[in-house]
């Protein structure tokens, strides 16, 4: 419902559209004056009634035309068109491609001013120097401790699920970032360190942003606001893309012996469960105890969890074929065990600040922990060690290209995994097959060798 406020002898009309991922909310204001001579019931009617047509322009976009801001576009397709045609993951991957990389560059500017000459800059300019927009993290994230988010986020605006994001390792805009640090009576610099910019994005990285800015231009083209699609003919930077690097088991090995020395005690437990399974993120943080059965050593895969709009929501995961049982090993067994038995000690701990999510991962009062925080403590600890920098989601590529090297067949690895079919895992992993092709030549070549010498 718009909000209507009178101001002198006009009235102030919002309208909210949600928020964005970073939790700032996102409004349209207009302003309405009535007619002169009419009573002030009518006037608060006609400005009611005016409001409530504003809503409808900016869910519908009724007005639409050239003159509109890129953002406008994006935000109207998202909020009437990608919501319903997209998986809620990939609804909300795209989101952030955009907020992150594409709007800070083409967000202001207008349709008609939009060509495939832009978009060639566009990618250029990510290419060369990556996201335009600074991200700021907490200095210490005792600062937003329980207890001090609820009047922290009445005071500043920003939202529960924001805060606690912050409060688990994550990032912020500087916008949302000055509105905290306002809140708090303190200076940005006291509180917040601006995360490293990061340099040009690798060309993988530039054709997932081109796949999801491309459908936003197509339904300017279907609403006769474009004459053509200004990606379709754009050319994406010729750069190489970024290698992938797996961990061997040696590496494995050697990660394991220094997860104790992370400061969170669940954080082993979790690194070691997708080491041990290939689950994605995604499925980890969404495992629930009721997924899990230790007698007979199985968990089941049934959610994903991700953001939108600064709430946590739980999907289905990834494909019909990603929802399936992976076998446990006996340490992982122990390992979840474990896991139950802190978590039964850390509720008792916290009483009622306790928030029952029966997830098997939490966040320190109980609700879902975040994959940001999963990935920074895990790059820290990375780094601390010289290994090479990899993401947390690469624990299941070191566990697919583990299960190859010892011969699996490949339709156990594409059904443990999770993938639609074996094709796609041959195609993912096609240089790991292509090595173990190698070795099998190679050991052919040994163990006939003394034949023909």
């Amino acid at each position: 419902m718009p909000s209507v406020k009178k101001r002198g002898d006009t009235y102030r009309i919002m309208v909210s559209q949600g928020y964005d991922i970073y939790g700032k909310q996102i409004r349209k204001t207009t302003s309405y004056r009535p007619p002169e001579g009419v009573t002030e019931g009518k006037a608060e009617k006609l400005a009611m009634a005016y409001a409530f047509e504003f809503e409808k322009r900016c869910q519908g976009m009724v007005n639409m035309n050239e003159n509109i801001r890129f953002s406008e576009l994006a935000q109207w397709y998202y909020n009437q068109v990608a919501v319903h045609k997209l998986k809620p993951t990939t609804y909300a991957n795209s989101r952030t491609l955009m907020d992150l990389y594409v709007l800070p560059y083409i967000g202001n500017m207008k349709l008609k001013e939009i060509n495939t000459a832009r978009i060639d800059a566009l990618f250029n300019e990510l290419y060369r120097d990556g996201r335009k927009k600074e991200t700021y993290k907490l200095r210490d994230v005792a600062t937003l401790e329980y207890g001090t988010r609820k009047p922290l986020a009445r005071k500043s605006g920003v939202n529960m699920n924001t805060l606690r994001t912050l409060g688990n390792g994550g990032t912020v805009i500087k916008e949302t970032a000055e509105r905290i640090t306002d809140a708090l009576g303190v200076k940005l610099k006291e509180v917040f360190i601006a995360e490293e910019i990061g340099g040009g994005l690798d060309v993988g990285t530039i054709k997932r942003i081109r796949t999801a800015l491309s459908p936003i231009f197509s339904t300017a083209v279907k609403k006769e606001l474009l004459l053509k699609n200004p990606v379709t003919n754009a050319t994406t930077p010729s750069g190489e893309e970024k290698e992938r690097f797996y961990l061997d088991a040696e590496q494995c090995k050697e990660l394991i012996t220094f997860l104790d020395e992370l400061s969170n005690p669940q954080l082993p437990r979790v690194i070691k469960t997708l080491i041990y399974t290939g689950m994605r993120v995604g499925e980890l943080t969404a495992l629930h105890w009721d997924d899990v059965d230790l007698d007979k050593a199985m968990i089941t895969v049934k959610y994903n969890l991700y953001r939108l709009d600064g709430e946590y929501q739980l999907s289905t995961p990834k494909t019909k074929s990603s929802a399936r049982v992976i076998a446990l090993p006996p340490q992982l067994v122990q390992i979840l065990r474990e896991q139950k038995a802190w978590q039964d000690e850390r509720r008792k701990a916290v009483g009622n600040r306790w928030m029952e999510r029966g997830a098997v991962f939490t966040g320190s009062y109980g609700e879902y922990m975040a994959k940001t925080y999963i990935n920074l403590q895990f790059k820290q600890l990375l780094k601390k060690h010289n290994f090479p920098d990899i993401h947390i989601h690469d624990l299941r590529h070191a566990n697919a290209s583990l299960l190859i090297n010892m011969g699996v067949p490949v339709k156990v690895i594409s059904e443990h995994l999770g993938h639609r079919d074996t094709r796609t895992t041959e195609t993912i992993y096609a240089h790991v097959f292509a090595e173990t092709m190698v070795q099998a030549s190679n050991a052919i070549s040994e163990a006939l060798s003394t034949v023909e010498s």
